[in-house]
């Protein structure tokens, strides 16, 4: 019979609880029904949360695919007017009010100029207009028919404001430890001291960044998701490596007293392709080494989480970058093949187009 981890009640069919090892909100496809009870699930959503929250605008950047539902739009500042919109998936900038431009009543040539996110936004916001002036008599479905799509590139930074590493996060990540734990068929007696962390956040140093000198394994993927646990009963420690999204790498001391059977297991999950792969993983630390991790938090091991993140950041960019130079090029070669004709004013087009483009970035702040 299986038991919930956390309650060590047995998981019964009317309780039962489908548990994504790595979080669904990140694009996590590893899932187990034999982990934790329905309730014990739900009283861990606040650090998932917490975690989904951090990474979030890493998704939405990626645009990744999830088992469950869209990542949420989070909030960017244009830094030239202060304005407040939402970043969706792909990274793409939506206005969170409508803007209008009202010239009915102080100009000598009347006009109403309204942009929306959505014809939803658009219908509401004509309602308002309707019983500012009572006086106007127009159809709020022929206007909406007229309404144009309008694709405009924002010139100026945008400021995405985001952490990572509060104390929620580092137990979410631990919980994420533990799970894939169990899920290997760990023997759950060797975490239970980790169940009051996790749950209500008694302090326990055992979740820190991890960047070794040497590298890790050998890759030529750039957006990787994996976990890996290693149990060495000659020198009684248990512990695992969590990497997101290929950057974000800690270590989680499981347990400085383990006196199981030695176990080394991983798995890997690309992010953009949704496989999993095998990957070799060049990570056996020392007690020393890993008490040193989990316990002093080595201070220059936060500089390597910045480096890590801004090299992230410029993958991201420079697959966006690539993203979008395609479906320019594609576009205008579209345009040619429908009959248009090949002349200097539509390549400069074309040329003023990429140039746009390469020039676009987004300004993540600390």
């Amino acid at each position: 019979m299986v038991k919930c981890y956390v309650c060590d009640n047995i998981i019964e069919k009317e309780i039962l609880y489908k548990e994504h090892i790595i979080l669904n909100a990140i694009g996590g496809k590893l899932t187990s029904n034999n982990l934790l009870c329905q309730e014990c699930a739900k009283s861990l959503d606040k650090i998932d949360a917490a975690l989904s929250k951090s990474l979030n605008f890493i998704g939405l950047l990626l645009d990744i695919d999830r088992d469950r539902g869209k990542n949420p739009p989070i909030k960017g500042k244009i830094t030239d007017t202060g304005e407040e919109i939402h970043i969706t998936s792909g990274g793409k900038p939506v206005p969170i009010k409508p803007i209008i431009e009202d010239c009915l009543t102080n100009s000598s040539k009347k006009y109403l100029y309204i942009s929306a996110k959505n014809k939803k936004q658009m219908k509401e916001t004509l309602n308002g207009i309707k019983r500012k002036y009572p006086v106007l008599n127009f159809d709020i479905e022929e206007i909406l028919k007229l309404a144009v799509p309008n694709h405009k590139n924002i010139k100026s930074p945008v400021i995405i404001e985001t952490t990572f590493g509060c104390d929620e996060c580092f137990r979410a990540i631990c919980k994420m430890a533990i799970n894939f734990y169990i899920y290997k068929n760990g023997n759950h007696s060797f975490v239970k001291h980790l169940i009051p962390y996790i749950k209500d956040g008694y302090s326990s140093n055992c979740v820190w960044y991890y960047y070794p000198n040497h590298a890790l394994s050998k890759t030529d993927k750039n957006f990787i998701h994996t976990l890996f646990v290693k149990g060495k009963p000659n020198e009684k420690i248990l512990y695992a490596y969590i990497e997101l999204y290929s950057s974000f790498k800690l270590i989680v001391l499981l347990s400085d007293s383990y006196d199981g059977k030695f176990i080394e297991e991983s798995y890997s999950f690309d992010v953009i392709s949704r496989d999993t792969f095998s990957r070799e993983l060049n990570i056996n630390l020392s007690r020393n080494e890993l008490l040193n991790l989990a316990k002093n938090r080595p201070a220059e091991q936060i500089d390597n989480f910045k480096y890590s993140i801004n090299n992230l950041l410029e993958e991201i960019d420079m697959m966006t970058l690539k993203q979008n130079i395609r479906k320019i090029i594609h576009s205008y070669f579209q345009m040619i093949a429908e009959g248009d004709s090949l002349n200097q004013e539509s390549f400069m087009r074309l040329i003023s187009e990429l140039a746009e483009v390469i020039t676009k970035r987004f300004f993540i702040s600390e």
